[in-house]
């Protein structure tokens, strides 16, 4: 997992880099840091789809505030849980423009076994859902 920074250049057009973001400090990160590291760029800070990194898409960035809304004010928790795990990719003109976070999750753990790896992925993965549902209008 990198921590992705996103800045216009004089020339206005978008760079993006990537600096390592070590296991350890994304393990006591909570749902609110790791939106803030990985998800805001494009998401927005506030999650209504506005991020820095929105120009360098084809198509709109979700607003993650109104999902309670459009899924008649149920928080529709598994669904966001599978698009964080990567489980519902849509794929558009040969790209995916969202990471598979839980594959992610799963591979910053360098030590332990498999199981171990899936759990740290899944807490990570819960707790950005959570935070997630505490954006809801």
């Amino acid at each position: 997992v990198g921590f992705l920074a996103f800045a216009n250049t004089s020339a206005g057009e978008l760079v993006i880099t990537e600096q390592p973001l070590e296991w350890q400090d994304v393990a006591h990160l909570d749902g609110g840091a790791v939106f803030s590291n990985l998800c805001a760029a494009c998401h927005g800070p506030g999650g209504e789809g506005n991020g820095r990194a929105v120009g360098a898409f084809n198509r709109t960035v979700p607003d993650l505030t109104t999902l309670s809304a459009k899924n008649d004010g149920v928080y529709p928790y598994s669904r966001v849980k599978s698009a964080i795990l990567g489980k519902t990719r849509v794929v558009e003109h040969g790209t995916i423009d969202m990471p598979s976070w839980g594959e992610q999750f799963s591979n910053v753990r360098p030590s332990g076994s498999a199981l171990i790896r899936h759990a740290y992925a899944r807490e990570r993965v819960r707790l950005l859902t959570r935070y997630i549902q505490s954006l809801q209008g």
